[in-house]
C-alpha cells in the first residue's frame, strides 16, 4: 500500500532489535515465470497440462550491524514535523530547513510541510551497496537452474520478492531512545529482506535495489491511486502489460503478490491504459 503521511498522533508498539551478529537465512521459492501459459482469460492464466515451476534456493548472509545502520538512517523524528513560527516568512524558512533535513533521511516533504512520503530514489541509492552480495547470490542460484537471459534473471528476482509475506508496515518505528520516527509506511530493503515481509512499495524497493545493485536492468516505479508497482526496461513480448517511457518499453511487474513479468491485475491495467499514473525514475 502506498503511504502518504500527515502529522497525526498514533500510538505504536516498541520495535526491539535483538543481536548484532551476522546471520544467514535460507530461501526457497518457485518462479511463476517458468509456468507454461497457453492463454490469459482476464486475470486468470490458462496453463499447459502438467506445467510446473522452477524451484530456486539460496542462502543469504546479512550483517546485523548493516541492517541496523540502514534502519537508523531512514526516517525523521516526529518532533521535527511540528513547527513553531512567528510569521509566514519564518514558517516558510523553517519548512525549507525541514525539507532539506528530511531529504537527508529518505523522506520527502510535500504540500507546504503537512504531507510526507518516501523518497524512493534515495532508498534505492542507499541500499544498492549493502544488497550487492545478496543479489549476486540470487543470480548465481538462478544461473545454476539454467537461467541465462536478462528477462529470465529478472523473473527470478521478481518471484523471490513476490514470495515474501505481504504485510503493511507502520507509519512509524520507535528507536532505541523511545523516540517516534516517521517512515511514511516503508522499510529499508535490508530490513525487508531480513524480516521477509512488506507491502507493495516496500517489496518494490527491495526488488529495485537488488537488480540495480548488479546493473541487471533499469527500473522505474509506476504509482496509481494508492498502489505502486515496478517497470523494468525490457523489450515487451506478446501479452505483456507495458508502457513507453523515455522512448523505451518498460514491462510492468506486480511485486505485492505472485504475478509473472508483464502481467498486472486488470483493474490497475485499466488505469494505465487511461493514463492515470505517475512514473518515478530510479538510480
Amino acid at each position: 500500500m502506498l503511504h502518504r503521511f500527515r502529522n497525526i498522533l498514533l500510538l505504536l508498539p516498541l520495535i526491539v532489535c535483538v543481536g548484532l551478529a551476522p546471520q544467514k537465512q535460507q530461501f526457497v521459492w518457485q518462479d511463476i515465470n517458468t509456468r507454461e501459459v497457453v492463454r490469459w482469460e482476464g486475470d486468470t492464466a490458462v496453463l499447459r497440462q502438467g506445467s510446473q515451476m522452477n524451484e530456486i534456493e539460496c542462502t543469504l548472509r546479512f550483517d546485523q550491524k548493516d541492517v541496523l545502520f540502514a534502519m537508523e538512517s531512514f526516517g525523521i523524528p516526529e518532533a521535527w514535523t511540528t513547527i513553531s513560527y512567528t510569521d509566514q516568512d519564518d514558517l516558510a524558512k523553517k519548512q525549507r530547513a525541514l525539507e532539506h533535513k528530511a531529504g537527508l533521511h529518505g523522506i520527502k516533504m510535500l504540500d507546504g510541510g503537512n504531507l510526507f512520503q518516501v523518497d524512493y530514489a534515495w532508498v534505492v541509492k542507499r541500499s544498492k551497496t549493502h544488497l550487492k552480495t545478496a543479489a549476486k547470490t540470487i543470480r548465481s542460484a538462478a544461473k545454476r537452474q539454467g537461467y541465462r537471459s536478462t528477462r529470465e534473471l529478472v523473473g527470478a528476482f521478481a518471484s523471490f520478492v513476490q514470495t515474501l509475506e505481504y504485510r503493511i508496515p507502520s507509519d512509524f518505528r520507535i528507536n532505541e531512545d523511545g523516540e517516534k520516527i516517521l517512515t511514511a509506511g516503508a522499510m529499508m530493503p535490508l530490513e525487508t529482506i531480513t524480516k521477509q515481509w512488506g507491502d507493495c512499495d516496500t517489496k518494490s524497493l527491495l526488488f529495485a535495489s537488488l537488480v540495480r545493485s548488479i546493473d541487471l536492468v533499469d527500473v522505474c516505479f509506476i504509482v496509481i491511486d494508492d498502489h505502486l508497482f515496478a517497470g523494468v526496461q525490457l523489450r515487451a513480448e506478446r501479452d505483456d502489460h507495458s508502457i513507453r517511457h523515455r522512448g523505451k518499453d518498460w514491462v510492468l511487474v506486480e511485486l505485492s503478490d505472485s504475478w509473472p513479468l508483464g502481467r498486472i491485475p486488470l483493474d490497475h491495467h485499466n488505469g494505465i491504459v487511461k493514463g492515470k499514473f505517475d512514473i518515478v525514475d530510479l538510480p
